[in-house]
């Protein structure tokens, strides 16, 4: 700073000179002027220098803004530190917030959880291979209503009463760790307990759905074997009915071949096989038993095919071309009888018949069937013995016995009046089957089942 040094002011003569001082030790300190910022310094008089009094007073002002100067930079510093220290205490506190925000999203989500874990209660009920899981969830869900009304802890702002230093973050941390981990556990563990009593649920579901599909499997086995059962005996009873028929008419058989002479060997075995299907005849098995019932039906068919076919191979032997003793070679087939014989008729007649049943089948739906057709001489007899004379044509007699005429079940619909026989009779002569006026209603022999050929 500028300093004034002015002379005296005063008109008298100048003082004598001061005696001289002895030297005065060095002061540390600056004088109470100089200290004050006084600019007021005495005149210069003799002894002292002028350069030394001069430079005091800045010396005094440089060491007055040093210190000026490093007390800013000391509260420079301060402040400076202050905000580092208050910058890293809210990247802290985020943390903490973070927490907290996830406890509070794990207990705002409880409350779903309660709903979906108390509806797995209550559709569980009595349905759970593990009791102690619905125990389980049950203690879950209490503790789960209790934590969903917890308040979070409160964070205060870095800076503030709670959070201004370091220390008071590691405890407020640990708080909302502990708070945001226990929501968040009691989340985890509720929905694991409900998945638990979900899965044993529907482990029960399954269970019993497999314990019906078992049971409703043995129902349908044992429902399978039932009918099995029951078309296995009833297999049995028809196919016994048959070979009872074979074994009667094999008597006929060999009766009539023995009055012809036939041959010796070809008589003997029908008479062996007539023997083995009266054994088959005699034979039982358990009725209950599926096996044994189905072992005798197939025992008893097998006989009757074997006197069938034997008792063809003897009317072989004596087949001259007459009626009643055709030979099979020169027949066609047309179905099956009653009693499980094969049915044959002249070919012409044959071919003409399955034309006739095919317009039939188309017209009415249903198959044309024949019951009877070509009668050898020994089943003419048979039918003599059975129906007598009237009913029947004489042996040798028959139409029948040409392999040109057949009967047709009654069953089936052929009665006077019915579609079926008012259809074949009129339809008939359109492919030479014709119904003869002796079998028409007031012929004199009325049978409506009864048709001939006629070419």
């Amino acid at each position: 700073m500028p300093i004034n040094v002015e002379p005296s002011t005063s008109s008298g003569p100048s003082p004598a000179p001061a005696p001289a001082e002895a030297p005065k030790p060095a002061r540390s300190a600056p004088t109470p002027e100089v200290a004050s910022g006084r600019a007021d310094i005495p005149p210069l008089g003799p002894g002292r220098r002028p350069d030394g009094g001069s430079m005091r007073p800045l010396f005094v002002f440089l060491i007055a803004a040093a210190a000026a100067l490093t007390g800013s930079i000391v509260f420079a510093l301060v402040h400076t530190g202050n905000e580092r220290e208050l910058e890293q205490l809210n990247d802290a506190r985020a943390d903490v917030v973070q927490a907290v925000d996830e406890g509070r999203a794990a207990q705002d989500g409880l409350a779903a959880q309660i709903e979906a874990a108390e509806n797995a209660l209550a559709a569980s009920k009595g349905k759970v291979l593990d009791g102690a899981l619905r125990a389980e969830l049950a203690g879950h869900v209490a503790a789960a209503k209790e934590l969903g009304d917890t308040a979070p802890p409160s964070i205060p702002e870095a800076g503030a009463a709670g959070l201004e230093a370091p220390a008071d973050l590691d405890a407020l941390e640990a708080q909302a760790t502990e708070w945001s981990m226990t929501m968040q556990t009691a989340s985890t563990t509720l929905t694991a307990a409900t998945e638990d009593v979900q899965d044993s649920f529907r482990q029960w579901q399954q269970q019993r759905k497999d314990a019906q599909a078992g049971a409703d499997a043995a129902a349908d086995q044992e429902a399978d074997a039932a009918a099995q059962l029951t078309e296995a005996q009833s297999t049995l009873s028809s196919v016994t009915a048959q070979l009872k028929i074979s074994v009667r008419d094999s008597k006929y058989t060999l009766d009539w071949a023995a009055g012809l002479k036939a041959p010796t060997a070809e008589r003997k075995a029908l008479m062996t096989d007539r023997t083995e299907g009266e054994a088959a005849l005699a034979a039982r098995a358990d009725a209950n038993d599926l096996q044994a019932v189905q072992g005798l039906a197939e025992q008893r068919e097998a006989a009757r095919v074997a006197i069938e076919g034997a008792a063809w191979a003897v009317r072989a032997t004596v087949a001259d071309g007459s009626n009643g003793r055709l030979a099979q070679k020169d027949l066609c087939k047309v179905g099956v009888g009653p009693e499980g014989q094969n049915q044959y008729l002249r070919c012409d007649a044959a071919e003409d018949w399955k034309r006739l049943g095919a317009a039939f089948e188309a017209e009415l739906g249903k198959p044309l069937r024949v019951e009877y057709g070509y009668r050898p001489y020994d089943w003419q007899l048979q039918a003599m013995d059975e129906f007598g004379a009237g009913q029947v044509a004489a042996p040798g007699t028959s139409n029948h016995g040409w392999a040109a005429a057949v009967d047709v079940p009654v069953d089936d619909g052929f009665r006077f009046g019915q579609p079926e026989y008012e259809w074949l009779a009129a339809n008939g002569p359109k492919y030479g089957w014709e119904h003869p006026d002796w079998a028409r209603a007031g012929g004199g022999r009325e049978e409506p089942w009864h048709f001939e050929y006629t070419g």
